[in-house]
């Protein structure tokens, strides 16, 4: 009797785990998603960086206005000059800069429906962009910002919004080659 009950609590525990790891991967896989609409409003950095693994990069920055309530998100110091400092990475970036928080029905129906494997590569790409440490949100008041990205961010956003509340700057890594020097013409 006591093994049986044993053996039913192993079985048991390795059924949440199985449904533990089942719901991390489906919110990767949406954390993805979400991240690859937001590229679309981002811009190119021109300085060049590269991934944890010493890969060549490129930074992609997405901007968001840092209303209050995207602010309320996270712990944010209310000093500004200390707020710069502080950053999010990896996972929590997302959904510092709002992506949606996992949703158990939304996001089995939506499993189901797009299937297993797509939600499988989606997850895979999701945790190479943590397992490479590209993804780090910071806040910035745009008087602060490097004045190219300024100049590229200025087009984007309304300036009263930012000026007043700073913004939000999801910055994503992705490998690139470097670029290749010109001939000189000798």
């Amino acid at each position: 009797m006591i093994l049986r009950t044993l053996s039913l609590l192993r079985s048991l525990q390795g059924a949440h785990q199985t449904a533990s790891d089942a719901q991390a991967r489906i919110q990767q896989a949406c954390d993805y998603r979400w991240l690859r609409r937001q590229l679309g409003h981002g811009i190119i950095d021109t300085r060049q960086t590269s991934m944890a693994d010493g890969t060549p990069a490129v930074s992609v920055v997405v901007p968001f206005v840092a209303t209050p309530a995207r602010r309320r998100g996270g712990r944010w110091p209310q000093d500004l000059d200390e707020r710069e400092r502080c950053f999010v990475e990896g996972a929590h970036a997302c959904r510092a800069a709002g992506a949606p928080a996992y949703r158990k029905l939304e996001s089995l129906s939506q499993g189901l429906a797009e299937g297993g494997w797509a939600v499988l590569k989606d997850a895979t790409r999701f945790q190479y962009l943590l397992d490479q440490q590209a993804l780090r949100l910071t806040w910035r008041r745009p008087g602060s910002l490097a004045p190219d990205l300024a100049r590229q961010l200025g087009r984007r956003l309304p300036d009263a919004d930012a000026e007043r509340h700073g913004l939000f700057l999801l910055t994503l890594k992705v490998p690139a080659s470097r670029p290749q020097s010109a001939p000189s013409g000798a």
